[in-house]
């Protein structure tokens, strides 16, 4: 067999390793395990998850544990409402962010305008007695706090 250097002199332009079938299935294998493995801790992550920090996650952990606790949702309304959680945590951090200026009344406008998106986004995700059960704890909590 002729090295490089020798199919050079020879004028031989075939390449010295050639593609097979056999040789293209493990190429293209190879790649697919490659990419699969790299793209998996993306595709765990939940949407948006990257945006969140570990206080964050905590947060809705506790608050979710917390609402189950009285309303007892299953497993997964609990999974949803611990992704809204996230979401109206992630979207109080941003409105904080963007509103730092501003005035305190459109700060509170904002603020109020996405606490009315969050109650009815769960209001969507609670069956009729949990919602029962959700507005009797809030007037409570509410009734609490105001004391």
């Amino acid at each position: 067999m002729f090295d490089q250097a020798n199919r050079q002199r020879a004028g031989c332009l075939t390449p010295i390793f050639t593609l097979t079938p056999v040789r293209m299935k493990n190429l293209i294998l190879a790649t697919c395990i490659a990419a699969g493995v790299s793209a998996a801790p993306v595709a765990l992550a939940g949407p948006g998850e990257g945006a969140h920090t570990g206080a964050m996650m905590v947060r809705a952990t506790t608050l979710t544990r917390a609402l189950a606790h009285r309303i007892h949702f299953n497993e997964a309304q609990y999974l949803a409402v611990k992704q809204l959680h996230l979401q109206m945590l992630t979207e109080r951090r941003d409105l904080e962010i963007l509103l730092n200026g501003a005035s305190a009344e459109e700060r509170d406008t904002r603020l109020a305008f996405a606490q009315q998106r969050y109650e009815a986004d769960l209001a969507s995700l609670l069956r009729p007695q949990q919602l029962v059960a959700y507005h009797s704890l809030r007037s409570s909590f509410t009734a609490h706090r105001v004391k």
